[in-house]
């Protein structure tokens, strides 16, 4: 094997009692494999950190489950090492983990969790920004929450009621804890009729860590994060302060991409969806709907680009047709296998296009009075249509200079106006094409399909 793909081997017995342990200081649960590492030197020196802070009371690592301190022992004839508890009285479930479901070993290592320094603190934090916020009361850490079915309780945090009427649940989030739980505490607020809040210590969105997902994109892409910063700016403001962060969809390169933003926001400010048992500063979910709207018009703007040019140059290819057909039909949009099939919609093309360009487009005629006369005498329901677009492209000054006899202006535009008015028949306009000619031409789109009237 090369050398640069070479990964040397950890040091950790395999299968161990102690898998994982937790560091006191961090509050993270990390792999014993990873905090032993490959490195023999290294190792020895973590044994005897970890027997000076056992020494001192003040323990670097303690099993996640029971949080009794461990320390590194040797398997000096294989090189190997592995964690075993300081205090060895067979109370610790990694003895006998193999009868502990998911459930179980997750609660255990989320009360681990709770004595570490950094949780203890971020309780500290939660705590007294509250107290420092007129509209929480009742604030306690670590209470305990009883439900209204049997047995049925949990110990958040840190707990508060917000304007006297909605408990809210705020949970620590150090560690990876199962999807289970996260899903079960949502469960339990919801039925209680409170609102959980999780907080993290800190939080990057671009940073893949699945139970960071798991809270993060069902809150609404939100996260929040609290520190002495904002204990700080809590206190200054009265209000429970929060750094929120978050992403937000923007279009980049007609495509959807994310971008990060965070903002110092006060609780006052976020959005409560308790149902959905959701708290939220920015609306990622109804901007990316905007951004998905803004797609589709990009999308639709070059085929009906792409539409317009084959539409207007000199040869209409097949192949090109075949594939503007495709995605037509993707829209939901039907037209004939060859664009200038009879029973299509060829000839209203033409005099929509005519109208649009103010030149004829597809007629053998030298001026766009000529294609109104034509249109008139041949193709009567599209007279509607061919008003829309004329009047939408300001080519009445240009119809009025070309009819010289004024018969189409004294005549023919006051009988198609009179038999509108009448409803007759022969002028009623041909409904079949309305789909394709409100996605060709938006501008016309909202009256095309209202009864022609006089405009």
């Amino acid at each position: 094997m090369s050398e640069a793909f070479y990964l040397p081997e950890s040091l950790a017995v395999a299968d161990a009692a102690v898998a994982a342990v937790l560091h006191m200081e961090s509050g993270r649960v990390l792999p014993a494999r990873e905090v032993i590492g490959h490195d023999y030197d290294k190792a020895i020196q973590l044994r005897m950190s970890l027997q000076e802070g056992i020494s001192s009371d003040a323990p670097l690592y303690c099993c996640p489950l029971c949080v009794v301190p461990v320390r590194l022992v040797s398997q000096k004839e294989k090189g190997r090492f592995f964690f075993r508890h300081d205090l060895e009285d067979g109370r610790c479930p990694a003895k006998t983990k193999g009868s502990l479901d998911e459930r179980q070993i997750s609660a255990l290592k989320y009360d681990g969790v709770r004595e570490s320094v950094a949780h203890q603190q971020m309780k500290r934090i939660i705590a007294e920004s509250l107290r420092n916020d007129p509209d929480f009361s009742q604030v306690e850490i670590e209470p305990i929450w009883k439900g209204r079915e049997k047995n049925s309780r949990r110990r958040p945090d840190v707990r508060a009621v917000w304007k006297g009427v909605l408990p809210v649940a705020f949970e620590v989030q150090l560690s990876t804890t199962f999807l289970r739980v996260i899903a079960e505490r949502r469960q339990f607020y919801l039925r209680e009729g409170g609102l959980l809040l999780w907080v993290f210590k800190a939080f990057d969105a671009s940073e893949s860590r699945l139970t960071q997902d798991d809270i993060f994109y069902n809150n609404n892409r939100n996260a929040f994060v609290v520190s002495d910063e904002t204990l700080s700016a809590s206190r200054e403001n009265k209000t429970l302060m929060l750094d929120c962060l978050w992403t937000e969809p923007v279009i980049e390169m007609a495509a959807r991409a994310w971008v990060e933003k965070s903002q110092r926001v006060g609780f006052s400010e976020l959005t409560i969806e308790r149902e959905r048992q959701r708290v939220y500063f920015f609306d990622a979910e109804g901007a990316e709907a905007k951004v998905e709207t803004g797609l589709a018009v990009l999308v639709d703007d070059d085929l009906r680009q792409a539409f317009h040019s084959f539409w207007l140059s000199s040869e209409h290819d097949p192949d090109i047709w075949a594939e503007l057909r495709g995605k037509l039909r993707e829209k939901g949009i039907k037209v004939p296998y060859s664009s200038g099939h009879p029973d299509g919609p060829y000839h209203l093309l033409n005099t929509l296009y005519s109208a649009r360009e103010g030149r004829p487009v597809g007629w053998g005629h030298a001026q766009l009075i000529n294609v109104a006369h034509h249109v008139f005498d041949r193709y009567k329901s599209h007279l509607w249509a061919m008003r829309l677009m004329l009047m939408a492209h300001d080519q009445g000054e240009l119809i009025r200079s070309q009819d010289r006899t004024s018969n189409w202006r004294n005549n023919k535009v006051k009988t198609y106006l009179g038999a509108w008015k009448k409803g007759s028949a022969a002028y009623k306009p041909d409904r079949q094409w309305d789909g394709l000619v409100s996605f060709l031409f938006p501008e016309i789109a909202a009256q095309l399909v209202s009864s022609p009237a006089p405009i």
